[in-house]
């Protein structure tokens, strides 16, 4: 029996044989390593048992899909023919030939054996291995015996502080210290992820917020006069129209994975790395980033960052479906969340932003004005990503007659705080000085599972065609909050190196 994979992805394409156990990821952690920054560091293993080819997720962020389904629990026997989609843009064929002895067959260079690359990788979903293909050598079986048990030790160790049997816990999902002062993702230090690179986290940038219901967003009304933000006179009845427009069912394969999706090189390339230097900069070049619902009013009364109309016929914003009606506080990496005080600086901003917010009025002490307040601060953008955004929408509006979906703009930090707090998607924020994109105010996210292929090919071709004329960085998400990542340059300039 032979088992082969052929693999296309961004590195191009390569013919694998399967010998025994086959890990592949974006490191030299894995056995196979592979050019797709979606990948994790071990991303996904290809084992033999009992005479058959399995395939198992190692714990991956962007997930390993067998003919469209995402693999889950236990390793999936695979057979002839099948598709696994890995990464950003990775498909491998698997191809079965039972003519064949695949012992006989090359493979790939042993790097270490499939015992140690479970204890290596992901001692919590570690499927069952066969171990009859390696020689029964005394030496071998020594060190064999070693590995064995000291990965039984550290599965033990494990489990026992985690109060989980270690039979449950492939069934796990991320956990969260909800108890900190600023929660986290708690990631598994044998899963082969690391929390402090921002690659691992790509699939983990930002978490959708509850979906807007058009019901309980107020009209906004401009003071007549005001040219500067005229545009933000839009009724909610225009949110809800836009709203379902967006999202009727249409002919077409829709979803995380549609058939034809051709994801362009400038959506899976690297986008972290020129995001990451972006955002350093603007830390260091003085933008205050707003730790709190108080902070992004400071920095719409100084016109720091603009307010987007909450619909237009090209695009609604699927933004603040989260927001509290709980009195407005303040917040800080040293002492957390704290009451504003009557009078201090936080407290007049709030105010007076309350008194004329473009010619409405919103009481403080009133509870629904509060909320109304939080939807209209969730609402703030950088100036020069605002044009670029409407340029987007407008020519998906004119390709298909649909607005596009924003689910996304900028964030306080307590509040993406909050969403760290309950949901273990959502960007690790890792305390005082860390700039979590949507904090930047350059960041917008839209949805794409609702697209047929032909939509979000589209809509990936104008992004790339603006992230090379060096305005934007755009990336491709994929998991719970599948969506199209952008990130415009503050200063309309790509970062230097």
């Amino acid at each position: 029996m032979r088992f082969t994979l052929h693999i296309d992805g961004p590195g191009g394409p390569q013919t694998v044989d399967v010998a025994g156990d086959l890990s592949i990821g974006r490191t030299d952690l894995a056995k196979l390593r592979l050019d797709d920054p979606g990948l994790s560091r071990v991303n996904t293993i290809f084992f033999i048992d009992d005479g058959e080819l399995l395939v198992a997720d190692e714990n991956s962020l962007n997930g390993t899909f067998v003919q469209s389904e995402k693999l889950t629990g236990a390793p999936r026997k695979l057979r002839d023919g099948d598709e696994v989609t890995i990464g950003s843009a990775t498909r491998i064929r698997v191809s079965i030939d039972a003519g064949q002895d695949l012992a006989a067959a090359p493979a790939m260079p042993p790097v270490r054996s499939p015992v140690s690359s479970v204890v290596a990788n992901d001692l919590d979903n570690a499927p069952a291995r066969s171990i009859s293909t390696f020689p029964l050598l005394l030496l071998a079986a020594a060190l064999l015996t070693f590995v064995i048990i000291a990965g039984a030790i550290a599965v033990y160790f494990i489990a026992g502080r985690s109060g989980e049997k270690p039979a449950n816990r492939a069934a796990r999902v991320p956990q969260i210290n909800s108890g900190a002062l600023i929660p986290v993702r708690v990631i598994d230090p044998l899963g082969g992820e690391d929390e402090d690179d921002l690659d691992d986290l790509i699939a983990s940038w930002e978490v959708q917020e509850d979906e807007i219901k058009a019901e309980n967003v107020a009209d906004v009304s401009v003071a007549a006069g005001d040219a500067e933000d005229a545009d933000l006179n839009v009724t909610a009845a225009l949110l809800a129209d836009r709203q379902k427009k967006a999202l009727e069912d249409r002919p077409g394969e829709k979803g995380i994975r549609p058939a034809g999706l051709d994801v362009p090189k400038e959506l899976f390339g690297d986008g972290v790395i020129k995001q990451k230097l972006k955002l350093r900069d603007m830390n260091t070049t003085g933008y205050q980033q707003p730790m709190d619902f108080a902070e992004l009013a400071e920095k719409r009364l100084s016109k720091q960052l603009v307010e987007m109309p909450m619909a237009a016929p090209s695009y609604y914003l699927d933004v603040g479906g989260s927001a509290q009606d709980k009195p407005f506080t303040s917040f800080s990496f040293k002492d957390g969340a704290a009451d504003i005080a009557a009078g201090s600086p936080k407290y007049q901003a709030l105010a007076t932003l309350a008194a004329n917010f473009s010619g409405r009025k919103y009481d403080l002490n009133n509870a629904g004005d509060r909320r109304q307040m939080r939807m209209r601060l969730l609402r703030m953008f950088n100036q020069r990503a605002k044009p670029i955004l409407k340029e987007l929408a407008e020519a998906y509006f004119q390709k298909f007659g649909r607005p596009l979906r924003v689910t996304s703009l900028t964030r306080s930090m307590d509040y993406q705080i909050g969403l760290n707090a309950s949901n273990p998607n959502s960007f690790k924020v890792r305390g005082e000085g860390s700039l979590p994109p949507h904090t930047s105010g350059c960041a917008f996210d839209l949805a794409r599972k609702h697209m047929p292929a032909d939509e979000q090919n589209f809509v990936m071709k104008k992004l790339a065609e603006l992230e090379d004329t060096g305005k934007l960085d755009a990336l491709i998400e994929y998991g719970v909050n599948a969506c199209f990542h952008v990130f415009v340059y503050d200063d309309g300039r790509p970062p230097k190196s």
